[in-house]
């Protein structure tokens, strides 16, 4: 349930029941496999909570700010899960068309009520694409720490485990996580997640 405040804005009401929309492209929905096998899949298996998949394989930051009230507000969630970039990165987008989408994403957050928590990428294995990606997550860092958003950071176990040599295990092409990759990105979310607050005790 959402109330309206002085503003117009919605407002979380204590006690709401925690359901997140996990918002991106290929890397949310799953891609090359189903659903069934990301990162999303494992983390609401784990937390035991509900967190709908609204992943679309090629889609842009912009495509998924277009959808945001179909796909995001339309479920009137407690929190969504932004991560995006990737193909705006592979077109070699500027940063400020892509940060512009995030923060137009966020601003929708706050009118109706809803945590956002933003997603750093996980390394590309194309150096063309990961200089791009590597200027989406510096800026998404600063503006997560100046608007005190809570962050989960993809990115670092993966390129940990691709300095140790281990990016045959996590990927499958030079972008798309294997099994074993969205475990890694599944297990991430948990924990990040599990920091915020203890399971089950969201409100």
């Amino acid at each position: 349930m959402r109330l309206n405040n002085s503003k117009g804005k919605m407002i979380r009401v204590e006690g709401e029941q925690m359901k997140i929309v996990a918002l991106g492209d290929s890397i949310t929905e799953g891609y090359p496999f189903s659903p069934q096998e990301s990162w999303v899949e494992y983390a609401t298996r784990k937390l035991k909570i509900e967190i709908v998949n609204q992943g679309i394989n090629g889609d842009f930051t912009q495509g998924m700010l277009e959808r945001f009230p179909r796909d995001v507000i339309s479920y009137n969630p407690t929190h969504v899960i932004i991560l995006g970039g990737a193909n705006d990165a592979y077109e070699g987008l500027p940063l400020s068309r892509v940060s512009a989408n995030f923060s137009a994403m966020v601003e929708k957050c706050s009118h109706y009520g809803i945590i956002p928590i933003l997603g750093l990428s996980t390394p590309s294995l194309l150096s063309s694409e990961e200089k791009f990606l590597a200027e989406y997550r510096n800026w998404l860092k600063d503006y997560a720490n100046r608007e005190k958003m809570v962050v989960i950071d993809f990115y670092t176990p993966f390129q940990r485990a691709i300095q140790a040599g281990g990016a045959d295990k996590l990927y499958v092409d030079e972008v798309h996580p294997s099994i074993e990759g969205y475990r890694m990105m599944g297990e991430t979310a948990v924990q990040r997640l599990d920091a915020i607050q203890p399971r089950g005790k969201w409100f």
